[in-house]
């Protein structure tokens, strides 16, 4: 398209003189010139001739240019332009083109002009300019106040609707591809979010709205030249508001869908989508419809272009049909749609040819009739009633009706009207169906409309659809010069300044040569149509007769049909060839018959049936006319409303980023009329400058112009009346001059500097001379001065060779004397050495010797000692085993005799269990620690074979005279080790038999113990031989120090030991036989069962008693070991014999195993039997229940019994769990009385001698006794620990305080959790209750001392659960500890030793135990609470400080608008004081409650991040934050953090290098010579954080605030913006802005190494605690 710049150019500049434009260029100055590729070149002029100028362009080349259409550049306008285009100085087209380039280089893609919105498509992502926070931040903001946006459009329209109560419309226009749809996306967008919406259905209005679009772009884009997506149609979108602000509906207007191209489609371009998609269907879909390649059907097959590059036509379509879901268009509607599609491509396929009698058409071929049956069956129509629609026309006259044949180019062109009229009646129903799917307010107020439309069109064939789209241009645009000079004069009106009438173009005369009536073009071409015999060539001839003398029509040279329009942007030729047949509106009324009789609803009910009126009538409807009235409704309602105007650019027709064409963006500018815009401004006062702005930059013209005022108007006045200009005026806030007038001042500026300029080169040239002179004297003094040295030097060195001589001498003759001396005294001090050192060695060696035969000798002892100690504990162990199994037994029966009629029987079985299997894990624990002193004792053999072969490596570096007795020596050492290796070999053999021996007795005791039951007074006499064997045990081993004669005795007592293990084994046979002779007498034991759990209840404090003095017993023993190491020896040679006379009798125990199987499968047979038995009494008791009502009254006196029973059972469970409780409280007491248990870790209550001398009688007896004696005592201690409890969770949930530092309530919990063994225990809800008054605490999260409070109580707690607690050994948790009265009977023989001393300071009598589940879960939930408390506190902390740190954002900006004013700095730095005394204010609290160090580092930590991350995305999103002065600001207010941090040190810890981004990024801001700046400097020694994006951002964003602080060289942003480009590639689109850490930064060990010196010594726990008795612990 040819535009006319000199036309152009005119029209910007009709009231500037020649004269005084030329006068402004010379020599030096910077211009801009036309260029015929790049439209405008930037260069300086190098000459000037008259009226033409030499220039120097900055491409390198050199134009002659004529002067007058030379235009001045402003060498002073911002590296990346301005954001409103009427701030710059020189308005002119060239001006405009480079401010966008410029801000489309930095990616800013939008650009005010005055109030009108121009967007460059980026043809990239830019995530950070449409997301929720930019929202936020232009909600509510005036125009101009941010930068531009069309949110600020949305904005202002929604704000002016809301204020003034005016509906309002936004415009968005722009030639295909320059995004105008993404842009109303965006306003819709933000509308939405500003507005509401009301709910449709589950979906707002909005919703509904954008996602009709890919439904409408699918029936209504195409591929065109300019774009792979153009819309063939305009759009009108209707938001409706209600009185309250809120979208209560919306409507979609469209206008002049493009029907030809359903028939006509152009090389490279493409018909509707929806015909493509449809060809890519599924499989089924295709099939359905009779569809293959789309290169088959002639509708799209006339262009080449079939596909598109990365669009995938399949998923497009399942795209298009989930839209058609969300709208409302159900599944039935969409195969009618798609079946409609597909008849009409198959229309389009149907060829016509000759019949055999005349010219008549019949369909051409089996093809095309094949077509023509697919195309009937798609539209449910008759396939003759079809082809006669096709081929006929029917004319009624007023006698008769005649049927015409028509020939096959009438047939085609009926076929293809037919296509177009289906299709256009198939997109009308869409639109109306969306419309029907959102709802229309009709009680609506307001609203706001978005306009989105096509722009100015003119190709090389321009036809029908041109005429229409330019039409609807000039309409706009004669609407938008008169808002736009509506606008100027406001400006002007709202100065106060004189102004005239200013005249603009005003294309009426257009507007009236289109569409005026009669005599426009629309009226003769509606006329022309009217007439059958019409054709293009007649319409033509019309038109050149009636237009010939309009000075906008022409008629082409080269065209005999066409004829050409000058339009406001440019002259277009249309061709009129196509225009009779698009102008025609009407349905052939075979069409509408054939189509209005389908038996398919839809596509009948695109043509219903015409009113009778209306077929009769024959008033003639087109396309011209409707499109017309159309328009003039759209712009009725566009003036009832207030306009906005966007206007979208598309920058290069490669559709890619980064790619600039100055050409082609300044047609677009001039189709969009920005440019009529800038004339109109131009033709009055072009340049505004504020007042402020203004004496910046000519105030060297006048300095004196301010002195002895402080009035800007009258300081501009002065400044202007003396540069003699004319014509300017002065309104209330800006300077306005008239066009060239800038210029002019700029030149006498540039005069006035190159004055300056010339006097400052000549002070300088001075003072270099002056100091080349100085520095030439000075070098004269100097060389003198070193020639007078050098000669003194000389002198010196002479005599001083003369000395040196002499000392040489001397110290020559020394050397020797003393060389002969040394040598002498040096052999008589080798000669002593090596006799000394041979004396040394003899004296070693013998030393070396006796401690290495000490060593051997005491490790065999203790070797021997130790499996002694081993065998007699195996053997112990052996019968521990026999008798437990007998107890086992006998308990066991009782227990399932007492539950046979109740039903207990099947729960004690359970129970039982349970029991075996803790008692397999404690067997399983034993296990393991022979296993680990197994490994011991290995560890000990390698140490004494690592000490023999060392002293063998030392004996054989010994002198030769002593080979023999080293040789003799070894030889002894080998016999002696090898008869200890084999000891220690069939040790092994011996214990690994007693350890298979004692696995298979211990696999089949457990077996045995599923049936057993406990007889509790063989339990008894068998519990007291064993206490009396194992205390004869102990006294032999006692009796064995010293005593070599004792051995034989001590031997002949394991024997006997051996000899009542096989004793207790055929009692435990005989046992059971009792056992089974007992089972037939089973049922008469039902009324004993609360006296047999009586006596169980007694029998558990014997058999704890017998379990602590077997404990005591072995304690004794391990204790007397160390001393035996002499008799250990002998008695080992003498330890085979016994175990030998053990494993003896152990296949004697194997066969009494065996046999307790047998019979206690019987038992299990028995006992099955019985429950057999119980089952046919209850069927028996209820068929006599229902024969006679005494039965009945027996039965229910029985049931009580039996819920008696069963509450009595409920009972006794409760007091064996009372028992329990009870026995852990004892073994506490014995643990802390007894010495020996504090030694061992275990309960070990001494026996008393007297008791063990007793009868089995004697002590059952005196047990009875003190069980009853000791059963009260046990109640009232349980209450007692309840009450405790209590006490301390009631004290707890008060402000404790603090003692010597550390918080009393953590420590009183810790002692006294410590105190009642809470953490060994299974079962205990202290800590539930612990958690619950934690929880209940920090419900206030506002309260910060409350928070601080409890984070140091709770993070001291952890503390010291970390490290008192320990997880049990070899896997996650330990098997739960027995809780039964059995349980803890079987276990209470077993002795385990793990616990370790705990190192905390002022805790060292505390023992590190091994936590059970609770105590491990309360430590979890503990460490979660530590973690909840630590966020609140530093999230309340952040909250507190993120508007005082936006205070000082805005203050920043304040201080740049007011920069030109006196301000009092304290105001500006009291933002950041605030900020200080928050942080003090914090830290304060946190010392008052002494937070643990560690905790108040992280958190300051976080805290300086936050700031951190805030400040630095200010600088990065804000360009007016991105400036010198507030980069002093900044600057400022960052030393009094670092002034904070350094008092603070210890508390503040590094926090603020968290700081680094902002600090390099103020680096770089208040740096004055940034001209000289490199890239390696900036980006590895200045701002080394900093990535390449947010370096490009920020020098992009640098602006001058009158600092003098100069921009950073060109080269550098050109390498950071080619890094930005390469990281926004590799990155994805990442954001460049930081973002916030909210974790948690520390785990317990970071809090347990804070406080590993931390002395809880002098700690007071609670004085509340402390006057309860029951506390007096805590005194300790």
């Amino acid at each position: 398209m040819d535009f006319l710049r000199q036309k152009a150019s005119k029209r910007l500049y009709l009231n500037m003189s020649e004269k005084s434009k030329t006068s402004s260029i010379a020599v030096g100055s910077l211009v801009w010139v036309e260029h015929p590729e790049e439209a405008w070149i930037d260069g300086e002029v190098v000459e000037v001739n008259g009226g033409e100028i030499k220039v120097a362009c900055t491409s390198g080349e050199e134009i002659t240019a004529n002067a007058a259409k030379a235009y001045p550049k402003d060498p002073e306008a911002p590296a990346c332009g301005v954001d409103d285009m009427t701030k710059l100085a020189y308005l002119h087209e060239p001006g405009v083109l480079q401010n966008l380039k410029s801000r489309y280089d930095v990616n800013e893609i939008y650009t005010y002009t005055g109030n009108i919105l121009i967007a460059v498509n980026p043809f990239q992502r830019l995530p950070h300019l449409y997301n929720d926070d930019v929202m936020e931040k232009y909600k509510g903001m005036g125009l101009g106040e941010l930068s531009p946006h069309p949110f600020a459009i949305a904005d202002g329209a929604y704000r002016q609707m809301i204020k003034e109560g005016i509906s309002q419309s936004i415009l968005v226009s722009g030639e295909s591809g320059a995004g105008k749809t993404e842009s109303t996306k965006m306003l819709m967008c933000y509308l939405a979010h500003m507005g509401g919406s009301s709910k449709s259905e589950g979906r707002s209005v909005e919703q509904q709205v954008l996602e009709s679009s890919p439904v409408l772009e699918a029936f209504g884009n195409a591929k065109t030249v300019r774009n792979n997506n153009s819309s063939r149609f305009g759009k009108f979108v209707e938001l409706q508001f209600n009185s309250r602000g809120r979208i209560s509906g919306a409507a979609i207007r469209t206008y002049l869908l493009e029907r030809s191209r359903v028939c006509q489609v152009s090389d490279p371009e493409r018909n509707y989508h929806c015909f493509y998609l449809l060809c890519a269907a599924p499989a089924e879909d295709r099939e359905k419809y009779k569809l293959g390649d789309p290169r088959t059907f002639h509708y799209l097959n006339q262009s080449n272009c079939i596909q598109l590059a990365g669009v995938d036509d399949s998923k497009e379509y399942v795209d298009t049909r989930r839209a058609m879901d969300v709208v409302g268009i159900s599944s039935d509607e969409q195969d009618a749609i798609f079946r409609v599609v597909a008849a009409i491509l198959h229309l389009g396929n149907i060829e016509f040819g000759k019949t055999s009698d005349g010219d008549a058409s019949q369909p051409k071929d089996d093809q095309s009739r094949f077509h023509l049956k697919t195309s009937a069956e798609l539209l449910m129509c008759n396939e003759k009633a079809l082809e006669d629609s096709l081929c006929k026309r029917v004319m009624v006259t007023r006698d008769e009706t005649i049927t015409k044949s028509l020939n096959p180019n009438d047939a085609a062109v009926s076929r293809d009207a037919l296509a177009k009229i289906i299709y256009s009646r198939l997109f009308d129903w869409l639109v109306n169906k969306i419309n029907n799917s959102i709802g229309q307010d009709p009680e609506s107020k307001f609203l706001i409309g978005v306009l989105d439309i096509y722009g100015f069109e003119s190709f090389k064939t321009n036809s029908f659809e041109q005429f229409c789209i330019n039409l609807t241009n000039e309409k706009l645009q004669q609407h938008f010069n008169q808002h736009v000079f509506k606008m100027e004069q406001e400006e002007y009106t709202r100065e106060e300044i004189d102004w005239s009438y200013i005249e603009f173009v005003d294309n009426q005369d257009i507007l009236d040569l289109i569409e005026k009536k009669p005599g426009g073009i629309i009226a003769l071409l509606d006329e022309a149509c009217m007439f059958p015999r019409s054709t293009h060539e007649t319409f033509a001839e019309k038109l050149y007769q009636t237009f010939k003398d309009h000075k906008r029509f022409t008629k082409p040279k080269l065209s005999r049909t066409g004829f050409t329009i000058c339009h406001y942007a440019g002259d277009v030729t249309y061709q009129t060839e196509l225009f009779l047949d698009k102008n025609k509106d009407y349905v052939v009324a075979e069409h509408q018959a054939l189509l209005s009789a389908s038996n398919c609803s839809f596509v009948s009910g695109l043509f219903p049936p015409l009113p009778e009126e209306s077929s009769k009538s024959s008033k003639f409807s087109s396309i011209g006319s409707r499109f017309k009235q159309q328009l003039q409704s759209l712009l009725e309602t566009l003036s009832a409303t207030e306009p906005h105007y966007i206007r979208c650019v598309k920058p290069n027709n490669l559709l890619k980023p980064h790619i600039f064409e100055n050409s082609n963006v300044l047609q677009q500018l001039r189709c969009g009329g920005v440019m009529e815009a800038i004339r109109i401004s131009c033709a009055g006062y072009p340049t505004r400058k504020t007042f402020d702005e203004f004496l910046t930059r000519f105030k060297v013209l006048a300095p004196n112009a301010l002195n002895g005022s402080s009035d800007e108007i009258t300081a501009c006045k002065r400044l202007l009346e003396k540069a003699d200009l004319k014509g300017f005026q002065l309104g209330k806030t800006k300077v306005f001059l008239r066009a060239g007038q800038m210029a002019e001042l700029d030149t006498v500026r540039n005069q006035v500097l190159g004055v300056s300029a010339s006097k400052i080169q000549r002070k300088f040239r001075t003072y270099l001379a002056r100091k080349s002179f100085l520095s030439l004297r000075n070098s004269a003094i100097q060389i003198q001065t070193l020639s007078r040295g050098q000669v003194a030097r000389r002198i010196y060195e002479h005599k001083r060779r003369i000395a040196a001589a002499t000392t040489i001498q001397k110290d020559m003759r020394m050397s020797v004397s003393r060389k002969a001396y040394t040598l002498l005294r040096s052999s008589a001090v080798c000669i002593q050495a090596g006799m000394r050192g041979m004396a040394a060695r003899d004296e070693l060696l013998r030393r070396r010797r006796n401690r290495a035969a000490i060593a051997i000798q005491r490790y065999c002892r203790g070797f021997l000692a130790c499996h002694s100690y081993s065998s007699l504990k195996g053997a112990a162990k052996a019968i521990q085993c026999a008798c437990r199994a007998s107890l086992a037994l006998q308990e066991l029966r009782k227990l399932k005799l007492a539950a046979r009629e109740t039903g207990a029987l099947q729960e004690a079985k359970v129970k039982l269990e349970e029991q075996v299997k803790e008692l397999t894990s404690q067997l399983e624990l034993e296990k393991r620690m022979r296993v680990e002193i197994e490994e011991a004792k290995n560890h000990e053999i390698a140490k004494l074979q690592s000490a023999l072969e060392e002293m063998q490596m030392q004996f054989q570096g010994q002198a030769a005279n002593e080979t023999s007795e080293l040789q003799q020596t070894k030889t002894k050492l080998e016999k002696q080790i090898e008869k200890l290796t084999l000891q220690l070999q069939l040790e092994k053999r011996m214990r690994a038999d007693i350890e298979e021996a004692k696995n298979y007795e211990t696999a089949k005791s457990q077996s045995a113990l599923d049936e057993m039951q406990v007889q509790f007074r063989e339990t008894k006499e068998l519990l007291i031989k064993e206490r009396e064997s194992a205390n004869k045990v102990a006294e032999q081993v006692l009796r064995a120090e010293g005593v070599a004669d004792r051995v034989a005795e001590q031997v002949s007592r394991v024997e006997g030991a051996a000899d009542r293990v096989a004793e207790q084994v055929s009692r435990v046979e005989g046992a059971a036989d009792k056992v089974v002779e007992q089972v037939p007498r089973a049922e008469a034991f039902v009324d004993k069962v609360a006296e047999q759990v009586t006596r169980a209840e007694g029998a558990a404090d014997t058999v704890v008693e017998q379990e602590t003095n077997a404990e005591g017993a072995a304690v004794r023993v391990a204790e007397q070991v160390p001393h035996a190491e002499g008799a250990a020896v002998r008695v080992a040679e003498q330890v085979p014999h016994a175990e030998g006379a053990v494993a003896g009798q152990v296949p004697m125990g194997h066969e009494l195993l065996n046999k307790l199987t047998a019979e206690n499968e019987k038992l299990k047979f028995l006992v099955n039997s019985l429950e057999k038995r119980i089952d046919e009494t209850e069927k028996k008791y209820e068929e006599t229940n229902k024969l006679s009502e005494e039965r009945l009254k027996q039965a229910l006196e029985a049931e009580s019994k039996i819920i008696q029973l069963k509450t009595e059972m409920q009972r006794l469970e409760e007091k064996i769990s009372d028992l329990e409780t009870t026995d852990q409280i004892l073994r506490q007491q014995a643990l802390i009385n007894h010495p020996a248990g504090k030694a061992s870790g275990h309960l070990v209550p001494t026996a008393q001698t007297a008791e063990n001398d007793q009868p089995p009688e004697a002590q059952s007896a005196s047990v009875a006794k003190r069980f009853a004696e000791s059963e009260s005592m046990r109640k009232s201690q349980i209450e007692r620990q309840r009450e405790n409890i209590d006490t301390l969770l009631k004290c707890i949930t008060k402000n404790l305080g603090f003692s010597e530092g550390k918080p009393v309530a953590a420590f009183t919990i810790y002692k006294c959790l410590i105190q009642w063994r809470s953490f060994e225990a299974e079962r205990t809800n202290v800590f539930d209750r612990l958690i619950q008054i934690i929880g209940s605490a920090i419900e206030d999260e506002a309260n910060k001392d409350c928070m601080v409070y409890w984070l140091t109580n709770t993070s001291i707690l952890l503390f010291l659960l970390q490290r008192t607690l320990r997880a049990p050994p070899n896997s996650p948790r330990l098997p739960p500890q027995p809780t039964s009265f059995f349980g803890r009977m079987t276990q209470g023989f077993r002795s385990f030793n793990s616990s370790t001393n705990l190192a905390v300071a002022g805790l060292n009598e505390v023992r590190q135990v091994e936590a059970r589940y609770p105590a491990l879960l309360f430590k979890e939930q503990l460490t979660a609470y530590v973690e909840k408390i630590y966020g609140i506190v530093r999230d309340n902390s952040k909250k507190e400080i993120s508007p005082l740190l936006s205070s000082c954002i805005q203050a920043s900006r304040s201080s740049l608008e007011n920069s030109s004013e006196s301000s009092d700095n304290s105001s500006l730095t009291s933002h950041w004081q605030s900020i200080i005394e928050s942080l003090n204010g914090l830290l304060s609290t946190m010392k008052d409650n002494f937070v643990p160090l560690v905790l108040v580092q992280k958190i300051f930590t976080e805290i300086f991040s936050y700031i951190n991350v805030q400040i630095f995305n200010s600088l990065l999103l804000h360009k007016e934050c991105c400036t010198f002065n507030n980069g002093e600001y900044v600057k400022a207010g960052l030393a009094e953090l670092e002034l904070w941090c350094g008092n603070a040190q210890e508390y503040a810890g590094s926090s603020f290098d968290e700081l680094q981004y902002v600090q390099q990024a103020i680096k770089l801001l208040v740096l004055q010579k940034k001209s000289e700046l490199t890239y390696d400097v900036l980006t590895t020694e200045m701002c080394p954080k900093l990535s390449s994006q947010q370096l490009y951002r920020m020098c992009t964003l640098y602006s001058d605030d009158n600092s003098g602080a100069e921009s950073v060289p060109p080269e550098v942003i050109s390498s950071l913006k080619i890094l930005t480009g390469e990281d926004s590639n590799d990155a994805g689109g990442e954001s460049f802005v930081l973002d916030d850490n909210a974790g948690i930064p520390f785990s317990i060990d970071d809090i347990c190494s804070s406080l590993q010196e931390t002395d809880f010594t002098g700690v007071k726990p609670a004085q509340e605690l402390l006057e309860n008795p029951a506390f007096e612990f805590l005194q300790a």
